[in-house]
């Protein structure tokens, strides 16, 4: 029986493009290059740390310091695949490889890119609450906190949202917001703006990008704004998600990577699944925060009505 063709090998670009352009969390996903991959799973990160400074005394030359390299190791946690039989008098036969594109272009438009999202925003939160919950006391600024937002408060808890993690410098920041949370923004009592239509071309552009050259980015899909899903068939918010407003994320700080292991597709006679072609797709990937700056994300989310 001959073998069928993977076809990452083949669209392995153009398969990774239509996944990082339709994901909301397309800033955080980390270049192939940037990670070691020590197999289909596990990948290794390299930390360096030096010693300060130490007092000099004009005896002697300078002092030893020590400089340390540790590897830590991730292992991607999201293991999915499907499987879909497709009627042999459906397909044109010399036509394989763009059938077993467009079949790819859907399920990564319709479904896997949603729910990458979903789980990515779902585990951001989670290793925010984590973080808080280490830290023992409440701290003066939150990691993460239940706010009931309004136009009079949403400025100011966008402001704590940043401050904690506003040391890794703004640049380096993003915060995603819901489109509600977005909306009490523009109306915001905390500061007042004038819009010239005329000289702004006729249009007219309410939303804020930016607070303290921090970037804001507006979540327009809110079903993958959630806390917690059960990702059983596809995703599914559990019974005690919460919707998230606000997450800040310091972006070098985090590991997203999703990697196509194999996208297949079997012609009539390669399987013995009946009289048709039979599309394979399975897929890892993972969020994680590096080991050494736990301290990088807060999420704000809305009270349980």
């Amino acid at each position: 029986m001959p073998n069928a063709i993977n076809y990452v090998d083949m669209y392995q670009e153009g398969l990774d493009q239509a996944l990082v352009q339709g994901a909301l969390t397309a800033d955080l996903e980390a270049a192939a290059g940037t990670l070691n991959f020590l197999n289909a799973k596990t990948f290794k990160v390299q930390h360096l740390s030096v010693s300060g400074y130490k007092p000099h005394t004009r005896t002697k030359g300078y002092n030893e310091g020590s400089v340390t390299t540790t590897e830590d190791l991730y292992t991607l946690d999201q293991d999915r695949d499907i499987e879909f039989f497709v009627d042999k008098a459906d397909v044109d036969e010399s036509n394989q490889a763009a059938s077993a594109a467009n079949i790819t272009r859907i399920f990564t438009q319709e479904h896997a890119t949603p729910e990458i999202d979903a789980y990515r925003f779902s585990k951001l939160a989670t290793l925010a609450q984590q973080y808080q919950d280490s830290l023992g006391t409440q701290p003066a600024k939150p990691y993460a906190q239940e706010l009931a937002l309004t136009t009079d408060n949403v400025y100011g808890a966008i402001k704590d949202a940043i401050f904690p993690i506003r040391k890794y410098g703004p640049q380096n920041i993003i915060v995603y917001v819901s489109s509600e949370t977005m909306d009490l923004l523009e109306r915001s009592k905390d500061f007042t703006r004038k819009i010239d239509v005329t000289n702004n071309n006729g249009t007219i552009e309410s939303r804020v990008t930016s607070i303290d050259g921090v970037e804001l980015r507006e979540v327009w899909a809110e079903e993958r704004f959630k806390t917690e899903f059960d990702f059983t068939e596809g995703f599914v918010p559990t019974a005690n998600a919460k919707d998230i407003q606000i997450l800040g994320v310091v972006k070098p700080n985090i590991i997203a990577k999703a990697k196509f292991n194999s996208v297949y597709l079997f012609a009539p006679g390669q399987h013995t699944e009946g009289d048709g072609w039979l599309y394979q797709n399975r897929i890892y990937h993972g969020l994680f925060v590096l080991k050494h700056k736990q301290d990088s994300i807060t999420v704000v989310t809305k009270p349980a009505s």
